[in-house]
């Protein structure tokens, strides 16, 4: 699978927020966007905030005798997201779109709810070999290896599927800021049939998902705090600053200068 959709790193920023010991790693391959674990504290409650980012997580909660491991698809609006019983956590977040799921999913199954499955899904004996690694790179070798085995031994693409892979490609490369009228011209396909053909494989519209990937360029664009709110409403396609402050509300569950402040004062801890 080539890289070229990798433009978007997908951001669930109240992750780092509230728990402890955040690890990140890039990749760069399969779809994957990057792989993050995390400590939570005991007497806290195990849960943050999630945001639509148009993708999939897939979480190991690691215990010292069980690792119990939940899916999740893009959420609809901020809403909680529970991360387990235990304390140590080890996740997959898969680039916007391009998550390859075992014939036991779907994404109708996974979008804006957290289901609990069987760790060993995604590889044989996965969730163990995931437990007994030693730190996040070695995590994220031994969930490559699994998962190459399910991208690998897809079938060719059918029609349908590289409708919906351009479809996925497209918005995600112009952040969100492309229409249905150029989608049609684009491919020579009604939006009606895009329309479908997108929802078949996502279960949210190509419109409900080009939002998520525009929010979420947003945040991307929020890391340069010199930038005014008009400059960020017109650098990420939103109509104008009041369009742009409505929507990231709505997404974020605070405003704009409440998400900045929070951010300013995580950092000076």
């Amino acid at each position: 699978m080539k890289n070229e959709n990798n433009v978007i790193n997908p951001r669930q920023p109240y992750i780092k927020l509230g728990v402890k010991q955040f690890k990140k790693l890039n990749c760069s391959q399969l779809g994957i966007s990057h792989f993050y674990e995390f400590s939570m504290e005991r007497d806290k409650p195990h849960e943050v905030k999630a945001v639509p980012d148009g993708s999939v997580d897939l979480l190991f909660n690691i215990g010292n005798n069980k690792v119990t491991t939940y899916i999740s698809g893009t959420v609809f609006a901020v809403k909680l997201w529970g991360l387990g019983s235990e304390n140590r956590c080890f996740g997959v977040r898969f680039q916007p779109g391009l998550c390859i799921l075992p014939t036991d999913l779907s994404m109708g199954m996974l979008v804006n709810n957290d289901i609990e499955i069987d760790g060993n899904m995604f590889g044989y004996h996965l969730a163990e070999k995931i437990a007994l690694a030693k730190n996040i790179v070695e995590r994220g070798g031994i969930f490559k290896r699994a998962y190459e085995n399910i991208i690998y031994s897809r079938n060719e693409l059918s029609d349908k599927e590289q409708i919906n892979e351009y479809l996925v490609s497209r918005i995600t490369r112009s952040k969100g800021q492309v229409n249905m009228k150029e989608l049609e011209s684009e491919t020579n396909y009604s939006a009606c049939y895009l329309r479908r053909i997108f929802k078949i494989y996502h279960s949210i519209s190509p419109k409900q998902f080009a939002r998520y990937i525009r929010f979420q360029s947003l945040l991307g664009n929020m890391q340069n705090g010199d930038m005014r709110y008009d400059e960020l409403a017109l650098e990420c396609g939103y109509y104008d600053e009041a369009h742009m402050m409505k929507e990231f509300k709505n997404y974020s569950g605070m405003t704009l200068e409440q998400y900045r402040r929070l951010k300013g004062e995580k950092r000076n801890e």
